[in-house]
């Protein structure tokens, strides 16, 4: 007869699902909740430094980017919250791939340089469409052409025509 181990004592039944798993990512985790609460924080602050509106019902250019920042901080703060209670949300168990990570960093920031040159929309269709390269797929010119497309026809078509925003 087999001994089964319990969490709780003097019992044979099963211990929970997951184990010692619930702490596995709980640093990685912790990081990435306290980053994307700084982030937001930060772009909140950015925001509310934009001009005000000029006309009377005028929202303002910062309206957007504070809605946006104050949705980032809620979500943020449900998943530092997620984490402190010992909710595993994953993360990376094997190494984590440098060349891809420094690749979209540096693309990312290709991007934001740019845009005053180029364009909003077409960095954004260019960048995209290279980080759908970094990753492995199936067809994966055409799947970054589609991206690229995609992503320049939301940029230029949503913001720039529809709700006729300025764009760089």
């Amino acid at each position: 007869m087999t001994k089964q181990v319990s969490a709780v004592s003097g019992s044979n039944l099963s211990p929970a699902s997951g184990g010692e798993a619930t702490h596995k990512h709980f640093w990685q985790n912790l990081v990435a909740a306290c980053l994307s609460i700084a982030w937001n924080a930060s772009f909140l602050i950015m925001s509310l430094a934009l001009p005000a509106g000029h006309s009377r019902g005028d929202v303002g250019p910062g309206s957007l980017p504070m809605q946006v920042s104050v949705f980032g901080l809620i979500v943020s703060a449900v998943y530092l919250v997620q984490v402190l209670r010992g909710i595993d949300l994953g993360g990376s168990s094997d190494r984590i791939d440098i060349p891809r990570v420094v690749g979209l960093l540096g693309l990312f920031v290709a991007v934001a340089l740019s845009a005053n040159w180029i364009g909003l929309a077409l960095c954004l269709g260019i960048g995209t469409g290279v980080a759908t390269l970094l990753f492995p797929g199936e067809k994966p010119f055409i799947r970054a052409i589609a991206t690229g497309v995609g992503f320049w026809a939301i940029a230029y078509g949503l913001f720039g025509k529809l709700l006729e925003l300025p764009l760089p």
